[in-house]
């Protein structure tokens, strides 16, 4: 099994924002383009959505032990095939 550590930002992530800022400051007109702004406006509030919900997931993760993807599980199979 891959164990990657789990990251609550990514650089994704930081282009997300950095576009999400541009869209909101130059490309919004609800009133010659409404259409494509509340499209753009969809696709932004479901990336916000899921750097939520993968961040309650990392917490879920990080607060239980046992959990296959929790960092020290990875230390406990490294000890027990050895």
């Amino acid at each position: 099994m891959n164990n990657k550590s789990l990251k609550r930002w990514t650089f994704l992530d930081t282009i997300n924002a950095a576009l999400l800022i541009v869209v909101v400051l130059f490309m919004l007109d609800f009133q010659n383009n409404a259409t494509v702004s509340w499209i753009l406006l969809a696709v932004f509030a479901f990336w916000a959505v899921t750097v939520i919900l993968r961040n309650v997931f990392i917490t879920k993760v990080m607060n239980d032990p046992n959990h296959p993807m929790h960092p020290g599980q990875a230390a406990q199979k490294n000890n027990t095939k050895e």
